[in-house]
């Protein structure tokens, strides 16, 4: 029983974790062409370089990766509190 109520837990929190990327996705596009179209630099030039590791990220990247984890840390906690 508990390894089914962990489970599951697991996998609502990584669905809505993963969902959440399209509509916060969609926010960094708007707010970058506003930013782009007015003159101000993107969220979209990459900031952060880690060439060992081929990693390269930009502060719309960031923002769209937090976003994800904390939905799904989130949804993790919210799960114990309304059972």
């Amino acid at each position: 029983m508990w390894r089914t109520s962990l489970l599951r837990r697991l996998i609502v929190s990584l669905v809505v974790g993963t969902a959440s990327r399209i509509p916060c996705a969609v926010v960094v596009a708007i707010v970058d062409l506003y930013l782009s179209g007015h003159g101000y630099g993107g969220l979209t030039r990459e900031y952060v370089t880690w060439s060992a590791a081929s990693v390269h990220l930009s502060i719309g990247d960031m923002i769209v990766l937090g976003t994800v984890l904390l939905v799904a840390a989130l949804t993790w906690r919210l799960q114990t509190l309304f059972r």
